[in-house]
């Protein structure tokens, strides 16, 4: 028998009905037919009025079992899991009793020694093995402002956690300036994927021996900063790459 049949049968052997009960307990008077119906269950203060008013148990109304007289009348508040969790348990042999005992002790960290010798302890997982690769990072940074030198020669190389996006970067680049805010901030290291930059990406680029991070726009290089004016594109823009992330600093190795 359920929570809810107790509860059922319980009211009416006291002559009230769901709503009468609910006044009584001071509920709203579809609770107790949601109690019933095993939806949910009352809180602990309900509860206790419940154990008082229908002259019960809470042991029995919440187990369905007579409180042991070693035992103190308790008055403890079980979620539905909990209860189900309960019922299985008791459901199990002596074996299996002693398997769960000697799981829970072990995640508990109470370090007790199983009961059941069969009852096999899972083993600590050693700790992922992260692979790495190398990566070349820019040692100056592109302008997300007037533009840095990013010359072929000003690399050094970097050892990453290999992922999904680490193994498409290129290179990785800094950030120094304000005019991709609120998207990149000064420090950022920005993931860079050698190839073509279509409208409406963004990439590196070359003028002049300056590198810069911008959003391809029509024609010109745009920054999302307002405060900074639009760069013409002409031929001697050189596109060194489309930006597809922010570097977590954790996976630097």
């Amino acid at each position: 028998m359920e929570f809810g049949d107790r509860l059922r049968r319980a009211r009416k052997s006291h002559g009230y009905t769901q709503r009468e009960l609910a006044d009584k307990i001071g509920a709203k008077h579809n609770s107790v037919s949601n109690w019933e119906k095993g939806r949910n269950m009352p809180d602990t203060a309900t509860f206790k009025m419940i154990c008082n008013i229908l002259d019960l148990s809470s042991f029995f109304l919440l187990t369905g079992e007579d409180l042991p007289s070693s035992l103190p009348e308790l008055t403890p508040f079980f979620s539905a899991a909990e209860l189900e969790m309960i019922k299985k348990y008791r459901m199990l042999d002596a074996y299996g009793r002693g398997a769960v005992d000697s799981l829970l002790n072990y995640y508990c960290g109470l370090k007790i020694p199983p009961k059941n010798v069969g009852a096999r302890l899972p083993d600590k997982a050693p700790p992922p093995v992260v692979e790495m690769i190398s990566g070349l990072i820019s040692i100056q940074g592109v302008a997300a402002g007037w533009g840095t030198y990013l010359g072929p020669e000003g690399f050094d190389t970097i050892k990453l956690q290999k992922n999904h996006l680490t193994r498409k970067a290129s290179f990785y680049v800094p950030v120094e300036g304000d005019s991709m805010e609120p998207k990149f901030h000064n420090g950022d290291i920005l993931m860079v994927e050698k190839g073509p930059v279509s409208e409406g990406e963004i990439g590196i680029f070359t003028l002049d021996n300056h590198g810069y991070v911008k959003l391809c726009g029509n024609g010109e290089l745009i920054s999302l900063n307002p405060e900074y004016e639009p760069i013409p594109m002409n031929e001697d823009i050189i596109c060194n790459g489309r930006v597809i992330g922010v570097l977590d600093p954790e996976w630097i190795g």
